[in-house]
């Protein structure tokens, strides 16, 4: 007996998704972003494939986060070189190379947050990783 594509594919669609982790576990990883890494509007997170991700437990934090938009990188990298501060972030590295694209790095405590902006195709890429130095508790 041959089943229908479209039965095997949403089961196949189902038995993925199972496997996926679960946000509220503790073993989770997700891509919620953090309420200190600032987002220029006009910029979308992608999250498949898992392309960003987040943890946080217990004032440790790690987090991968890409975005995607139209806006030019001059402005987007503006926007958030004034933001950053008013969350309490210092500012320590403002780059520019045409390997890297311009790189911005800040930091506040133990926590660093690097920015890195790249523009091709008529598209704009902004990848945030944000660490937590130190070991987690």
């Amino acid at each position: 007996m041959s089943l229908p594509r479209a039965f095997v594919c949403a089961w196949m669609f189902g038995l993925l998704s199972a496997c996926a982790t679960d946000p509220a576990s503790n073993n989770g990883v997700t891509a919620m972003q953090f309420q200190d890494v600032v987002v220029p509007s006009g910029m979308r997170l992608r999250e498949e494939a898992h392309e960003s991700y987040s943890r946080e437990e217990a004032g440790w934090r790690h987090g991968h986060f890409v975005y995607t938009g139209q806006t030019e990188v001059a402005t987007i990298a503006n926007y958030v070189r004034e933001r950053m501060p008013q969350h309490k972030w210092t500012k320590v590295l403002d780059e520019e190379g045409q390997e890297i694209g311009l790189r911005l790095r800040f930091e506040r405590g133990r926590y660093r947050a690097d920015y890195t902006f790249t523009r091709s195709d008529g598209s704009t890429m902004m990848v945030v990783d944000y660490v937590t130095d130190g070991p987690r508790r």
